[in-house]
């Protein structure tokens, strides 16, 4: 099946991650050159780290595609984990995590965050962790779509402040580039807190209030 132009495609739409579109964000992640996507399905984010016991039991990226598929979708059906699915002529054509500090826990334990954490403990805390597009539709604003969905989810769901830590530079390619751009997050309305990690790719903690 050939795959559409782009310019063919008359509009995105969005849908959030649930039991019921999992089978689409599967669909998504199991397409060829799709990135890191085929082996992580987005549950980097949601352990603390790599040491935890079940890491240890995956060592190949086949092992690890396996278990994380399993796991990514057992947090699904339990309502553990959010995104948003966006598709062009109802093919999933791209995705955005996101969810709360407590469902986020990953960036809490890393040496870079610890003097940058918010003071408020009170106030909720959001994060926007990972972007997954369909090659054939990168530079079309899929990412985009998904942002501002994203967005006004978390207006929904009570809003509070919301973080992220999109990519400034990279010499690595778009496979780099999975927590998004800083120019795309400073349309949306972040602003750069601090640096956040340097070297072949440079990264930036940003914020904003929903």
């Amino acid at each position: 099946m050939a795959v559409p132009l782009i310019a063919e495609v008359p509009e995105y739409r969005s849908k959030e991650l649930s039991a019921k579109t999992w089978p689409d964000l599967a669909r998504l992640f199991e397409k060829p050159e799709i990135g890191d996507a085929w082996w992580c399905w987005c549950t980097h984010h949601h352990v603390a780290s790599y040491s935890a016991p079940e890491n240890k039991q995956a060592r190949t990226r086949a092992e690890r595609a396996v278990r994380n598929r399993r796991q990514k979708e057992k947090l699904v059906k339990n309502g553990q984990a959010h995104g948003v699915i966006v598709y062009a002529n109802e093919e999933p054509v791209g995705w955005c995590q996101f969810g709360s500090r407590e469902e986020l826990p990953r960036v809490d334990h890393t040496i870079h965050y610890r003097n940058l954490a918010p003071k408020d403990k009170m106030e909720k805390l959001w994060r926007i962790s990972c972007f997954v597009v369909d090659k054939n539709y990168r530079k079309s604003g899929v990412a985009s779509t998904a942002l501002k969905a994203v967005l006004e989810s978390i207006g929904h769901k009570g809003g509070g402040l919301v973080e992220a830590i999109p990519v400034s530079k990279t010499d690595q390619g778009p496979g780099y580039m999975y927590t998004g751009t800083v120019s795309m997050f400073e349309k949306a309305g972040f602003k750069i807190i601090a640096p956040f990690a340097s070297g072949r790719t440079t990264t930036v903690l940003m914020r904003r209030t929903i």
